[in-house]
């Protein structure tokens, strides 16, 4: 595995990127989970689920990736401009919330809140819920990639980042960090990898395209790696505080991975905002401008661990960061504050005054797919006031500034996110009122598209957290009489899904319709493209009888969709959000592709997550409102439809029989 940094691995030739080297790059399936542990407080799991905290800012679903950030001025000198974005690794709306209340005994009182733009974003990468490296690099590159992969796009192609492009133009650049600097986020700005955690590598290509100024933690990682004749190196906060720039890049190594949390004091290291203040000090000397990134890691790991003493004293530091570095920076400065994603499923319940923490509840140990908050002020940030949108815009809005030209909106990219407006009108919809309660259970419409990716199954509806289940049965040669049920019944009691999927008491209508594959979501719970589920949801073979097996697939929900904490769902009757899958040919045929045209079916049913209990709601919908409860139920109809040899869609689908 080989990272490699821009200076060292990619020449600039005739205004096109062209790739001299990254050796050892294949592609791996779809990257890997959310983060993992950084220590004892910081656990992980893959049941990162998905989250939505309050919504007071949305608007129509721009689901966009730039594709191409080659140069179009890229020689020309920078203009003086100062772009700066703030990331707080893990900070969801609940982390921002419940911080206020901790810093100042309300919500809404951070200092970043004020600031005049203020919208929202998703944050899903290819492989679904994202990790750290797959969002960094969509803020960074404006690209779309899988977990685990950095700087490089869904091919391994590697893609410019914004610390490049504002060197190419001759600005001064920095990344500020309380994580260690070979880290997933810090990372995303500098090098280019397919192996975020392959860390002696990353800190050889880190040291390769150094930006100016670097401080943050990872000593560790950099021994042996620095020559002091090129790049000056301080160790401490006074040594920090007492530099005086020589002309040479400037590498802070403060801690020997990441730093301690706030809570447990810093030692000699300095604090995010004496970082932040200091780096734009150094960087703010060039007449050509800046770009910085500074990070507030430990809120992710703090998050991990489900740790409110933690979590919000390191919000709080985050906001001092922000609010120190606006001090120093020019009135027309861009700056952007934002999230990579969510993590822990944060819910706050109540403050306890001021310094002590809020009651919370949490939901997972994992990153979820809940919307971030982005705020921001200076050009080019009031394309975001009052949108939803996904975080590639984060790129799109900084690189117009380094740049200095008009803002070039991301190009739009299919993801398994719960936004289901990049597919087709639906095929059926709900006749019935949910049996399982409106606002907290309910199958809307179903939608399926083929493509060169796979089959894309999409429900829109709402779904309980914490309850029930969805099954969509799939049957892979619809027509041919085979599949479950007709060669045999299914007795998988080992697993959740897998007892629940042979407990089930039902049956379809159609004669010729049999399920090879069963598509099941527990409890609101999603799967990771590049795994074979997990044991509350993902791809079932019932051709295996006995021992369904499991395949890969990936899963993921709207974050307003899922009735969270007994409370309702926020979108409940909102179209075009609800459930999405994604499942690779592979997983269906055992080919990249189906490689003849096939047709195939659907039936989606919604049933307690035992499966004992049947609710009244199918796609195609039951013949009767009346819930079928302990079962059998017969589901009367399926959608079927026809793929080419490519997996294209042909013609539209049809209710059958």
């Amino acid at each position: 595995m080989v990272a490699c940094s821009m200076s060292a691995a990619c020449a600039l030739v005739s205004g096109v990127l062209a790739l001299v080297v990254i050796a050892g790059c294949t592609r791996s399936p779809a990257g890997d989970g959310p983060d993992p542990p950084v220590d004892s407080d910081s656990r992980d799991s893959r049941d990162s689920r998905d989250s939505r905290d309050s919504r007071d800012s949305r608007d129509s679903r721009d689901s966009r990736d730039s594709g191409d950030s080659s140069a179009d001025s890229q020689t020309t000198p920078g203009t003086g401009a100062q772009v700066v974005l703030f990331i707080g690794d893990g900070m969801g709306l609940e982390q921002v919330a419940g911080a206020g209340l901790y810093a100042y005994g309300a919500s809404g009182t951070l200092g970043f809140e004020a600031l005049p733009s203020h919208g929202l974003l998703r944050t899903a990468s290819l492989t679904g819920i994202t990790d750290s490296a797959a969002s960094g690099t969509s803020m960074a590159a404006g690209v779309k990639t899988w977990n685990g992969h950095i700087g490089v796009d869904r091919s391994l192609t590697v893609v410019e980042n914004l610390v490049e492009r504002a060197r190419a133009r001759g600005m001064a650049t920095g990344i500020v960090t309380t994580d260690r600097l070979p880290g997933a986020t810090p990372s995303s700005f500098v090098v280019h990898t397919e192996d975020r955690y392959s860390y002696p590598e990353i800190a050889a290509a880190f040291v390769q395209g150094v930006p100016d100024v670097s401080l943050g933690g990872g000593a560790d990682d950099f021994v042996d790696l620095i020559d002091t004749a090129v790049i000056d190196v301080v160790g401490t906060a006074a040594e920090l505080a007492a530099y005086v720039p020589t002309g040479r890049p400037l590498l802070g190594l403060f801690t020997s991975t990441t730093f301690p949390y706030l809570v447990n004091g810093y030692g000699d290291a300095p604090s995010l905002a004496d970082m932040t203040r200091k780096a734009i000090e150094l960087l703010k000397q060039d007449p050509n401008g800046f770009f910085l990134m500074v990070e507030g890691a430990r809120i992710d790991h703090a998050s991990h661990a489900n740790n409110a003493t933690q979590v919000f004293p390191e919000v709080v530091a985050f906001d001092e960061a922000i609010m120190a570095s606006l001090a120093e920076l020019s009135s027309d400065a861009t700056v952007l504050v934002t999230a990579d994603h969510e993590c822990g499923g944060l819910h706050v319940i109540a403050g306890n005054g001021v310094g002590v923490p809020p009651t919370v509840e949490w939901r997972y140990y994992g990153h979820t797919n809940a919307d971030v908050g982005v705020w921001g002020t200076g050009p080019y940030t009031e394309v975001l006031d009052g949108m939803r949108l996904d975080n590639a815009w984060v790129h799109s809005v900084l690189d117009a500034a380094v740049m200095g030209r008009d803002l070039v909106p991301p190009t739009e990219v299919a993801l398994v996110d719960g936004w289901l407006g990049e597919l087709p009108e639906a095929t059926v919809t709900q006749v019935w009122e949910s049996s399982f309660g409106v606002e907290y259970n309910r199958l809307d419409a179903l939608r399926v598209l083929g493509d060169a990716d796979g089959l894309r199954i999409g429900i829109d509806g709402v779904f309980e957290d914490d309850a029930n289940a969805l099954f969509v049965y799939i049957d892979t040669d619809y027509g041919g009489a085979t599949g479950w049920p007709h060669d045999g019944a299914l007795a998988d009691g080992t697993g959740l899904a897998d007892a629940a999927v042979s407990t089930v008491a039902v049956s379809f209508a159609d004669p010729v319709f049999g399920a090879e594959r069963v598509l099941v979501s527990r409890q609101a719970e999603e799967a990771f493209r590049g795994y074979d589920g997990g044991d509350s949801a993902g791809l079932r073979d019932l051709t295996t009888g006995e021992d369904l097996g499991w395949l890969e697939s990936a899963t993921n929900f709207d974050s307003g969709n899922v009735s969270l904490f007994d409370a309702p769902a926020q979108d409940a009757g909102v179209l075009d959000e609800g459930f999405e899958a994604q499942i690779p040919w592979s997983s269906l045929y055992g080919t990249e592709s189906p490689v003849s045209e096939r047709r195939l079916a659907v039936v989606a049913v919604l049933v307690s997550d035992t499966g004992e209990w049947i609710s009244n709601q199918a796609l195609p919908a039951f013949s009767t409102g009346v819930a079928s409860e302990a079962g059998p139920a017969v589901l009367p109809a399926a959608v079927a439809f026809t793929v080419d040899a490519d997996g294209t869609l042909v013609g539209a689908p049809l209710v059958v029989p």
